[in-house]
């Protein structure tokens, strides 16, 4: 089972790869695109799936259809169906290979259906593809957690200390460095981090200092 403290995140990146302007549009399929997005936005998952299908249906003049397929394998991943997810969000890279988006949204997918290997592999392509995005910091953090589930924290490390150089005030990613740092046998330095993540405000330091004493028995 994923333990709590990863969770979050795959909530976090697949929010903000949606969070994208809308589009205003001309045909009908068009329109409808722009209607779903309004409705995933609301919550309306299911209303959404529907229109967005209806939109594929009735065909694209200026929606991109990459964006269209990972629309609709968002829909279908919260509505807890990994399985049609996986299909669109494959569609939308057969229809655009380097979109950074359905790059992104696969690797949830497969990260929430528990296959972090693959997970790993989407979220670094994505890098690949787009390492300025706005969702890069998400990814790296990302990256480190599903580093640490595999106990490999140099390998953690890396993208951790990747996503400090983004932004130092995000107590996420000390909090995982701590960890990290701990199972590397820097012992230092996770205190260091732990003790940052805990003047950051992260609000499961209880969480961290048990799998730190875990790692030190």
């Amino acid at each position: 089972m994923m333990p709590v403290i990863f969770k979050k995140f795959i909530a976090a990146v697949l929010t903000a790869v949606f969070a994208v302007s809308l589009v205003s549009c001309g045909s009908s399929g068009d329109k409808l695109a722009k209607e779903g997005k309004e409705q995933y936005s609301e919550g309306n998952f299911s209303g959404a799936l529907a229109t967005f299908l209806n939109a594929e249906k009735s065909g694209l003049k200026s929606f991109n259809k990459a964006e269209l397929y990972s629309c609709i394998g968002n829909c279908y991943f919260q509505l807890d169906d990994y399985d049609k997810s996986i299909e669109y969000q494959t569609k939308s890279l057969e229809e655009d290979p380097e979109y950074f988006d359905g790059w992104v949204n696969l690797g949830v997918v497969y990260r929430q259906s528990g296959d972090n290997e693959k997970a790993m592999t989407c979220y670094e392509v994505a890098l690949n593809y787009d390492p300025e995005n706005g969702a890069s910091l998400q990814l790296y953090v990302s990256l480190g957690a599903l580093y640490i589930e595999l106990g490999k924290p140099i390998s953690a490390i890396t993208y951790l200390e990747k996503a400090e150089a983004v932004s130092k005030d995000v107590p996420d990613v000390y909090a995982y460095l701590a960890i990290a740092y701990a199972m590397a046998l820097e012992p230092e330095k996770s205190d260091t981090a732990f003790s940052k993540a805990q003047s950051l405000g992260y609000p499961n330091m209880s969480e961290i200092q048990e799998q730190i004493n875990k790692i030190d028995e």
